[in-house]
């Protein structure tokens, strides 16, 4: 029997799941603390109040990802097999990147950091779990400026830490700068500073990768690409990935003149947990990069993709 009044776990439970408000939002209405909404979310699970089913199960090719732990033995690739439809597959892409996430989360407090794009807001839209109130969300570079988008860079933290009631940071600057005495001089600004300081304990980073077709797509991005890569041959980019362009071998293109405001390379690198989701068969170039690169402990794709990178990486 649970030992709170089955109607009050019910209507948290409902306000919570259906109606979407925040551990915030439910601690004003009912006068409980964030504590007592997380124990209650929890109890109402426990005894059949609140039921949790996953619609579909994703089924991963395991020779194929046998056939790339031997080709690119520093990242782990989960492969999932495709489904009928694109759209299909998608979703059960979304689906186990999401419950891959939160079993990694689960396991004690984690600070992560995210970027942005249609990929990480669709995984983020298919997590389906219990708060983890010991999550913090942290940017790490700053804001792409798709403000129109649902999946900038603001919105995704944001998003992500309501899902799971947990706490969220931004970076308030623009993800490029291109004069260095004004970029250098804007990481001692008291709010960049404070989320650089939560960003460089990260433990987990969560990303899609893109392409310098994404990057044209923002204006103001598309009309200093001269100003933003100096050095860089545009043809030659595969991918983009932490604001950086890298070629189809994984070299960083712009690492002696990176105008990216937010950590340094190195310091991304260096987290413990880099989980890359990759959603487009179109970026077969960007996701071959990525792993010669060893920019990810961990990418999960579809099965089409996977044939792809293989077909590609044969021939480049």
């Amino acid at each position: 029997m649970p030992t709170t009044d089955p109607s009050l776990l019910a209507q948290i439970s409902e306000d919570y799941y259906l109606n979407k408000l925040s551990f915030g939002e439910i601690s004003d209405k009912y006068q409980v603390s964030r504590y007592l909404i997380n124990k209650y979310l929890n109890e109402a699970v426990k005894n059949g109040i609140v039921k949790i089913e996953i619609a579909q199960t994703a089924s991963r090719n395991s020779q194929l990802e046998q056939v790339f732990k031997e080709k690119f033995p520093k990242t782990a690739c989960y492969i999932i097999q495709d489904d009928a439809t694109a759209t299909a597959t998608e979703e059960l892409l979304s689906n186990y990147a999401a419950n891959f996430v939160v079993k990694h989360l689960e396991k004690g407090p984690h600070i992560v950091g995210m970027t942005w794009g249609e990929t990480m807001y669709s995984m983020i839209d298919a997590i389906t779990t219990n708060p983890l109130d010991q999550v913090k969300f942290t940017q790490f570079v700053g804001e792409n400026m798709k403000y129109n988008s649902t999946a900038g860079s603001v919105r995704i933290v944001e998003r992500a830490a309501k899902k799971v009631a947990g706490e969220f940071l931004t970076l308030p600057a623009p993800l490029y700068l291109s004069d260095d005495a004004v970029r250098h001089g804007l990481y001692n600004a008291v709010s960049i500073k404070q989320t650089m300081d939560v960003a460089k304990k990260m433990d987990t980073v969560l990303t899609g990768l893109g392409t310098i077709a994404s990057l044209e797509s923002i204006a103001i991005w598309n009309q200093n690409l001269n100003r933003l890569f100096p050095e860089v041959r545009l043809g030659e980019v595969a991918g983009m990935i932490f604001g950086r362009p890298y070629d189809i071998n994984g070299k960083i293109l712009n690492l002696d003149s990176d105008k990216t405001v937010g950590l340094p390379l190195n310091n991304i690198l260096g987290v413990q947990k880099r989980i890359g989701v990759v959603r487009s068969k179109a970026k077969s170039k960007a996701a071959i990069g990525a792993l010669r690169g060893q920019f990810l402990t961990d990418l999960i794709m579809s099965e089409s993709l996977a044939y792809r990178i293989l077909n590609e990486s044969e021939e480049n």
